[in-house]
């Protein structure tokens, strides 16, 4: 069968080059033509309609004409068979000529005889391409015309040989150029193949200054994968058309096909088996030499039929022979399912496999992987409805990656746990950890706690300004809680080439400010505005200053930027390489921005992002103290199951899940979210085991409602971050017993807390305080 297979493939090969070889005639040579038969066939093929509007006596002359083809070209065959023996017996020129007009009449035919047959009726078409009496007498016919095509083509190719020496002799100029091409070409192709590694290596390392890599890098890199079969498919099809450029040799142009399709195929492998690579979740080497062997299967059987389906076509057209061999690939690629599903089969009935929460169907697929008769079928739906789940998670973890889908998922992830929370009733046996105990079981923030990689391009950003030998002026804009303090701790750690020097605004503002400047310059605390500044000019040293919570020096209100205006002309006047960095929440630089327009001030300004779900989840992960002896734990939190994790045990996808309802409620608001994960403790009195249920978040509609000035005050609490009942009547423009009456009204219902006759916002109405003023577009979060 193999044997039988070659021959059938080589022969199909020849037949394609004696088909489409055009014989190139001199200027003294006679032009060949085709017999007055085949032109008129011809004709009458061409002058028939579009196959849609065939009427049914159309589709008998159709038939008709299709039996006078096939006549006709039975009658050719036989006069093509005596026209080469005599030329066998006499190689002249003009035996040679009638050889190669019928040769041109029999293509000529068989063109025609294609065309009538996908014009013919259904049953006319299946009687002459089926396995019947009828469609058996085509094939002997074909095989017998491609028999007799490759002995003109062995005739032909000793005629082109001769006139290849003849212009060989005449002129080998051409032949040189050729044969320098050819060597320029192998010799990029060797300098690739030895350097391709390095190049790809290099491209894969960014610039110092580039925070992502250029579209068109990607693309490369992806290539890389298949550098070698890529370069040898262009330096062969290059060769291929290089000599085909010469006389008597363009023929060699067919061989792109092969060329194409076996390179192409390599290719395409390791295109797939890349994609595969950098997109499964399984790394077990079990399951990737099944998938290799999956995809060489399909791609090797997808190329060698290809070349012998298009082979076919360009030799003897769509006849009997291409329609058989079509039908035998069907087969074969039946056969090759069968085989890759008998593979597959140990993996996919694998016990973690079968534990999963199946549908009916696939429990009926477990209980019959054994029979006889059904063990395919069983395989095949399980392995349909694994690659549906894993589709699933797919989609599902890709879309995870858009912060609007996260956040829709985990609104109503978070309303199905309340849900069942309900449905399962409360415990009874649960009490709160309250005050100071929780921090026990989540530990508060400590100099060695361990460090979120979280504003990563952020601090790159501001590393061009502040860690060089220029003056700088940079500001960090957040919200409360997002790790502004953070940031600057890092920056001031990284700073080699100055003093660093790390300050908290003091809430008085600017006077309280400049004391603690000179205090941490070495001056006296009670030192002038004019000796900073002084010391400033006159130091040798230079100064990094990171000023946390700079907002103390910004009031909403009329001339509320003096403070901050006298500390940025303070270090701009010091005329030294003196560099600072000031955290403003984001608040109160939106009334920064709004009252200086397009005026400079700073020179570079970075607002931090929210953290993501992945940033949050690690977190609170690493607050968890687990070094008690009852730690926290996730047992008989009721979540629902997911698509993207069913894999896991029950008490991860519980604490996956309360990660993601924190990460939602606190809108990437780290602070916010330890918070509530810390009222999210209970302890249960029957073992005194501490375990986690959902909290419950603080509503309050009357916010949604409430008139537009004590919407005001509250903004301005907010913005001011701690403030006196006269600060808030300058920003409001309300009177002060309006202002007290308004901050008593806030602080019963828990909105606010008073600090040394201050007020500010609680942290447990926070997020729904700055949501409500979001959402009546008094705030930018």
């Amino acid at each position: 069968m193999t044997s039988v297979l070659r021959f059938i493939l080589s022969l199909l090969l020849i037949q394609a080059f004696a088909v489409h070889a055009s014989w190139e005639q001199d200027s003294q040579s006679e032009p060949v033509s085709i017999s007055p038969a085949a032109e008129e066939l011809s004709a009458a093929v061409e002058a028939l309609p579009d196959p849609l509007f065939i009427s049914d006596a159309e589709r008998q002359q159709i038939d008709r004409l299709l039996g006078a083809t096939i006549n006709q070209i039975q009658g050719d065959i036989a006069n093509f068979k005596t026209l080469l023996n005599r030329y066998h017996t006499n190689n002249s020129d003009e035996n040679w000529l009638e050889v190669q007009r019928q040769q041109l009449t029999l293509l000529s035919l068989s063109q025609s005889k294609q065309r009538l047959l996908k014009l013919s009726s259904t049953d006319t078409f299946n009687k002459l391409t089926g396995f019947g009496p009828r469609g058996v007498t085509q094939f002997k016919k074909e095989f017998q015309l491609a028999r007799l095509n490759t002995e003109y083509l062995i005739l032909f190719q000793i005629q082109s040989f001769k006139a290849f020496l003849r212009d060989l002799t005449i002129s080998p100029v051409p032949i040189l150029a050729a044969f320098f091409k050819l060597l320029l070409l192998y010799l990029l192709l060797n300098w690739w193949l030895k350097n391709s590694k390095k190049v790809i290596q290099h491209l894969r390392q960014p610039k110092p200054d580039q925070l992502t890599q250029p579209w068109w890098v990607k693309i490369l890199l992806y290539l890389g994968s298949a550098n070698r079969p890529i370069a040898w498919l262009i330096a062969i099809t290059a060769s291929l058309r290089t000599l085909s450029s010469l006389p008597s040799l363009q023929h060699l142009i067919f061989l792109e096909i092969i060329v194409w399709w076996i390179l192409g195929g390599s290719i395409a492998i390791k295109f797939i088996l890349e994609f595969a690579y950098r997109n499964s979740r399984n790394t077990n080497k079990t399951i990737t030499a099944l998938r290799l062997s999956t995809i060489r299967y399909y791609v090797w059987s997808i190329i060698v039929t290809g070349v012998i389906l298009q082979l076919a076509q360009r030799s003897i057209g769509q006849g009997t022979i291409y329609h058989w061999i079509s039908n035998l690939v069907f087969f074969w690629f039946a056969l090759i399912t069968i085989l890759v599903i008998h593979k597959w089969k140990n993996h996919v009935f694998s016990p973690s496999n079968e534990q999963l929460d199946a549908p009916l169907a696939i429990r009926w697929a477990i209980n019959n992987k054994n029979s006889f008769g059904l063990s395919i079928i069983a395989t095949a739906i399980m392995m349909g409805w694994l690659l549906e789940r894993s589709t699933k998670q797919y989609i599902i973890a890709s879309l995870s990656n858009y912060a609007f889908f996260s956040q829709a998922l985990a609104y109503l992830f978070r309303i199905e746990v309340a849900k069942q929370t309900q449905n399962n009733g409360g415990n009874s046996n649960l009490v709160r950890v309250k005050k100071d105990e929780v921090f026990q079981y989540i530990l508060p923030g400590r100099e060695d706690s361990e460090l979120i990689d979280y504003p990563a391009n952020e601090i790159k950003q501001l590393s061009k300004y502040l860690l060089s030998d220029n003056p700088a002026m940079c500001v960090v804009s957040g919200e409360r809680g997002i790790g502004t303090t953070t940031l600057l701790k890092q920056l001031e750690y990284k700073v080699k080439n100055a003093t660093a020097i790390y300050i908290n605004c003091p809430i008085a503002g600017y006077s309280e400010l400049l004391t603690l400047l000179a205090t941490e310059l070495g001056l006296n605390n009670d030192a002038s505005e004019i000796q900073i500044l002084s010391h400033l000019r006159k130091s040798e040293i230079c100064y990094f200053l990171a000023i946390d919570n700079a907002q103390r020096l910004v009031k909403p209100r009329v001339g509320g930027l003096g403070d901050l205006i006298k500390f940025a002309n303070l270090m701009r006047r010091s005329k030294k390489n003196h560099r600072c960095v000031m955290a403003i929440e984001k608040s109160s630089w939106r009334f920064v921005d709004r009252a200086r327009g397009e005026r400079l001030l700073f020179d570079h300004v970075v607002f931090l992002p929210r953290w993501s779900e992945a940033q949050i989840a690690q977190l609170l992960t690493s607050r968890i103290n687990t070094e008690i002896e009852n730690p926290v734990t996730f047992e008989g939190l009721v979540v629902p199951k997911q698509w993207d994790q069913e894999e896991i045990t029950e008490e991860e996808r519980a604490r996956t899940g309360f990660f993601r309802i924190l990460w939602h409620y606190a809108d990437g608001n780290p602070t916010v979210a330890l918070r509530f994960f810390r009222l999210s403790l209970r302890r249960d009195k029957s073992n005194d085991k501490v375990v986690v249920r959902l909290f419950n978040a603080p509503e309050n509609e009357d916010l949604e409602k409430m008139p537009k000035p004590m919407l005001a005050i509250l903004r301005s609490v907010v913005q001011l971050e701690v403030s006196s009942p006269e600060e808030l009547s300058e920003c409001t423009q309300l009177t002060i017993a309006e202002v007290i009456g308004t901050l008593r009204y806030f602080e019963s219902r828990g909105y606010i807390e008073w600090t040394d006759d201050k007020a500010r916002i609680s942290d447990h109405w926070y997020r729904y305080i700055t949501n409500a003023l979001h959402r009546q577009h008094l705030l930018v979060k």
